[in-house]
């Protein structure tokens, strides 16, 4: 019997076939983004959701398992060069067991097909993108060594569209004030 701690019986199921969908997004595992990729703690996750943490992470040479916590160092050519969940990707449908190679920009968060030429639409997927954003750019330094920090910015808006919210909030307030006044008056 498996103990809870047990790093194998959080990524595959009592009957012996694995989880086909990763433990963060519930989304199915295919060939492109969702790649399940192993980290060194035997924990799979998709290419995706390691992108996305890899975006925010301050260590942008490790991967932290949110699982175990456990650091997994990066391939020298980056994050897609991590293993593939051999397990998972055999017991995908037949189509989907080559996997389409991908570079990660982390510094614009995206994941991009190195050849999208080449990249069939699979039924299962109907669209394949040749780029995804996995979040907001972080902005680092020159030298790449470290995360200076994540700029926000406020969601920009139309200056015609702009206007006419506060129009309608003047208006909203005119006509309540009307209101209050009328009631007192009566």
């Amino acid at each position: 019997m498996e103990s809870k701690d047990d790093p194998e019986s959080m990524t595959v199921p009592p009957e012996g076939i694995p989880d086909l969908e990763c433990a963060i997004c519930y989304s199915q595992f295919n060939n492109v983004f969702r790649t399940p990729k192993k980290l060194q703690c035997k924990h799979t996750f998709c290419l995706e959701c390691l992108a996305r943490m890899n975006v925010k992470s301050s260590q942008p040479d490790t991967i932290q398992c949110p699982f175990c916590r456990a650091l997994t160092p990066l391939p020298t050519l980056g994050l897609p060069k991590l293993d593939n969940d051999t397990s998972i990707m055999s017991n995908l449908p037949e189509a989907m067991q080559h996997v389409y190679s991908i570079r990660f920009i982390r510094s614009k968060a995206r994941l991009q097909v190195k050849h999208p030429q080449r990249v069939v639409p699979l039924p299962q997927l109907r669209t394949v993108s040749s780029s995804l954003d996995v979040g907001p750019p972080s902005t680092t330094s020159q030298t790449g060594s470290h995360e200076t920090g994540t700029r926000h910015r406020l969601p920009c808006m139309p200056p015609c569209k702009m206007f006419i919210m506060v129009v309608v909030v003047l208006l909203i307030v005119s006509f309540i004030c009307i209101i209050i006044i009328m009631t007192k008056t009566s």
